[in-house]
């Protein structure tokens, strides 16, 4: 089989058509440098070459969708370290209700689709590239200052379901809005993610109504509009199967410790799958187990529809030869079932 472009590879994927190779995408939080546009854009772009990659995810800090609602956010001193937002900016139920909609064309907003436009002129046509646009109900957690244990958003599900309603729509319309900046500005798709499709926060129910029901309606808005849309579910002991069905293009996940297999993903849909590489065995595994391991994410994915991915965003202290060792990996596993 000749050897196919990165447009033409990484569509193949989500066509779960024969490829030339299985595709392979990386990517890093870079919290040095996120909130300059030309040098976010600059490192994603490098580490694009270094590796070779198929497919480019943008990741800005993960807390620009709420500063424009006047979060104040606190930086550390590495690219390892989250920042934090230690004041939330919803502190009582009732503050859904006043949740005012934003302008996506100003402030941070305004920063990250300048970002896009960078790495679009750097691209050139030359390969895919998703932004990274985070679910409604991600976005309220993140307003309750719940990076790390969601439960204030919780307890406002549960206690407070007609004022966070309220909130979730005007999320979902500035949600809906901005991924349409994105694509308008340059982004060939859209990176969708939840960070709260888990057993460990909330029920299956809980889910379908303040989840699912504001997640649809930002998909549905991209179809014809993004060429690559990934739909990201973080955490373990996930509701994969709320999200299974999703009109996405591929799902990506953490198949080595969320709960759900590559194999056992493979059942419950027909989607493409976005997976494959354990972030712990990349920082601190070998080369010989890093290409080990991308055998055995083939072998259970299969070479088709399939996109050799990491679990979440890869820690910057990762060995560049164990990034390299799963760039080598793909080029030596045959594409052919």
């Amino acid at each position: 089989m000749r050897n196919m472009t990165k447009w033409e590879r990484v569509e193949a994927a989500l066509q779960g058509a024969e490829v030339d190779r299985v595709p392979i995408s990386l990517w890093k939080h870079y919290h040095l440098q996120d909130r300059a546009p030309g040098q976010l854009a600059e490192v994603t772009l490098a580490l694009h070459r270094q590796f070779d990659t198929d497919l480019i995810k943008l990741t800005p800090s993960g807390l620009y969708p709420i500063q424009d609602w006047g979060a104040t956010i606190q930086f550390g001193r590495d690219d390892d370290f989250l920042p934090l937002a230690p004041q939330p900016i919803i502190s009582s139920a009732d503050e859904w209700e006043a949740l005012p909609g934003l302008d996506v064309q100003k402030g941070a907003l305004r920063r990250e689709l300048e970002t896009i436009h960078h790495v679009a002129a750097g691209l050139e046509g030359s390969a895919p590239f998703m932004m990274t646009i985070f679910s409604p109900l991600c976005i309220a957690y993140k307003l309750c200052g719940d990076k790390l244990s969601g439960r204030s958003l919780v307890d406002h599900i549960r206690q407070a379901p007609r004022q966070l309603h309220a909130g979730l729509r005007v999320i979902r319309d500035v949600v809906i809005a901005y991924a349409a900046a994105c694509l308008e500005v340059g982004a060939s798709g859209i990176f969708f993610a939840t960070q709260m499709a888990t057993h460990d926060l909330m029920t299956p129910e809980e889910y379908e109504e303040f989840g699912r029901a504001y997640d649809l309606p930002v998909l549905d808005s991209l179809a014809g509009k993004s060429r690559v849309t990934m739909l990201h579910v973080c955490g373990r002991n996930l509701l994969f199967d709320l999200v299974a069905d999703y009109p996405v293009h591929v799902i990506n996940w953490a198949a080595c410790d969320s709960g759900t297999t590559l194999a056992q993903a493979r059942q419950m849909t027909g989607t493409p799958l976005a997976a494959g590489l354990c972030l712990d065995l990349l920082l601190h595994g070998s080369e010989d187990e890093v290409a080990a391991q991308v055998r055995d994410a083939i072998s259970q994915a299969g070479p088709q529809g399939f996109i050799l991915a990491p679990d979440c965003v890869i820690k910057g202290s990762t060995p560049d030869a164990n990034l390299a060792a799963a760039r080598r990996a793909v080029e030596e596993i045959p594409a052919t079932p």
